[in-house]
């Protein structure tokens, strides 16, 4: 794998481009159902097979954004994906996570968000990111709150109400500048 395909590195964690030969996981990731409980019903590999090929095209047409393998840095083994790229089409940047089942509760999705911060405002120069969730998922609304997204009320986005949070670069560089 060229040095161009990772994205960025954390602590336990890094992000590399999405390909073809990631089929097998994301598949399994996408039909896993309480994976999927807040985001829609399972997907089919053919399904999830066009998306890597739109996810590999958006590489070429939005440098610097996208959605990334997240794998673990001891032993290479994918976990999920995150993403920053733009929220429902709109010209708001977000932040996005979706990890195994098995993975969930060791802090990852925290230390990708943080991570995924820190490169939007870092390498990107955004003024502020955004984030969704469902009202009810309560472990994704502690992760944003966790990597310092403040609850900014509803939006519509996805088709659906979620809760909108978000956070500036001045609030960011104010977290980190001690």
């Amino acid at each position: 794998m060229q040095e161009t395909d990772y994205i960025l590195r954390t602590e336990r964690l890094y992000l590399r481009r999405v390909s073809q030969q990631d089929l097998t996981f994301l598949t399994a990731l996408h039909q896993d159902p309480e994976v999927m409980r807040y985001i829609g019903p399972p997907r089919s590999a053919e399904k999830v097979s066009r998306r890597i090929d739109r996810i590999v095209s958006d590489y070429r047409t939005y440098p610097g954004y996208g959605i990334w393998m997240a794998c673990q840095s001891a032993d290479d083994e994918a976990i999920g994906w995150a993403a920053l790229k733009d929220l429902d089409g709109s010209d708001q940047i977000e932040i996005g996570y979706r990890l195994a089942r098995d993975c969930w509760g060791a802090g990852y999705a925290t230390e990708l968000a943080r991570g995924l911060l820190q490169y939007g405002f870092d390498h990107m120069n955004l003024d502020y990111i955004a984030g969704v969730t469902a009202p009810g998922n309560k472990g994704s609304q502690r992760v944003l709150e966790k990597a310092g997204l403040q609850r900014d009320g509803w939006g519509q986005f996805y088709g659906e109400d979620l809760y909108y949070y978000k956070i500036t670069a001045g609030e960011w560089k104010k977290m980190h500048d001690t």
